[in-house]
């Protein structure tokens, strides 16, 4: 039987920036959870630097506009259109919301830090044709946003083996790194550079955490690295200077699956960035809070 990996905890008194979060956001009544705003002040007590949050439609963008009147201070969002968005979003519903996010966007370029989460999500779209919606929606927000000056945060899934689409078993998008491959090619195809984007909550496959640093991406390593040996193995192989540290809650807890996060959580990838690598978590944490500040233009206020 094989031994079981115990990774250090996080060390007292460390420093951290969660770079892609959900908070505020709606949430079951019963999920125990500590309130948005106990949250967002024990982030601070605990060592958070600068808080980013990703919207991922107009509800969630409508939330953060209006908490963010009461906590600007180091605290800053993604403006995003989530796949699972455009996959889930009731037909009757999504043109309207649509051109309101597009509005948006094109209105007020100076509130937000980057554009995200965005991107193609296999595990939710299972068929053809809604993963072709995906990419025809992905295509057009990089056409909307590509002259605006402003990083982007990926949303990147793949479909596990049990999510191909089996009416088109030789499709390209069944394959363990279909997205990963779709996603890079309309990258290329509308010519943004790669020190633009970063790859939220990067699961890999592996190969991809050696390659991508080496084209000029920022992976994001979530809090879930810590407890899980597969989401560490994902970027073993990627340089510091290309990591950022997230927590993606309420989901990607650091020792079980379920929506139970939160952004103080971003020490623990932190320890698992460390305990990968075989280095410091004093030196992980100067690391990734160096690159966010970089990736997103951060202005941290004392």
């Amino acid at each position: 039987m094989p031994k079981k990996i115990v990774v250090p905890e996080p060390e007292d008194n460390i420093k951290f920036i969660d770079v892609h979060c959900h908070l505020p956001f709606p949430r079951p009544r019963n999920d125990r959870l500590p309130t948005n705003r106990e949250q967002f002040k024990n982030y601070f007590n605990m060592g958070g630097q600068y808080l980013i949050t990703s919207t991922i439609d107009m509800d969630t963008l409508n939330l953060t506009l209006k908490f963010i009147k009461e906590s600007d201070k180091n605290f800053g969002f993604t403006c995003g259109w989530a796949p699972q968005t455009v996959t889930y979003t009731p037909k009757d519903k999504y043109d309207i919301e649509w051109k309101k996010w597009v509005e948006y966007i094109n209105g007020n370029n100076d509130k937000f830090l980057a554009i995200g989460e965005i991107g193609l999500d296999f595990h939710h779209a299972k068929t053809l044709e809604k993963r072709n919606k995906q990419i025809e929606v992905f295509r057009m927000i990089l056409e909307l946003t590509k002259d605006y000056n402003k990083p982007y945060v990926l949303h990147v899934r793949n479909a596990a083996e049990h999510e191909f689409d089996r009416k088109y078993p030789k499709h390209r998008f069944n394959k363990k790194d279909g997205v990963n491959r779709e996603i890079l090619n309309i990258i290329k195809e509308f010519d943004i550079s790669p020190q633009k984007i970063m790859w939220h909550c990067f699961s890999g496959p592996e190969e991809f955490g050696r390659t991508l640093p080496s084209q000029g991406f920022t992976l994001s390593v979530p809090s879930s690295a810590y407890g899980f040996d597969r989401w560490r193995k994902a970027t073993k192989l990627s340089p510091l200077d290309s990591l950022v540290t997230e927590t993606d809650s309420y989901y990607q807890h650091p020792y079980k699956r379920g929506p139970i996060n939160i952004p103080s959580n971003a020490r623990y990838a932190i320890a698992a960035i460390a305990y990968s690598h075989k280095i410091s978590q004093k030196l992980v944490s100067e690391k990734t809070i160096e690159n966010a500040k970089r990736f997103f233009k951060l202005d941290i206020i004392d």
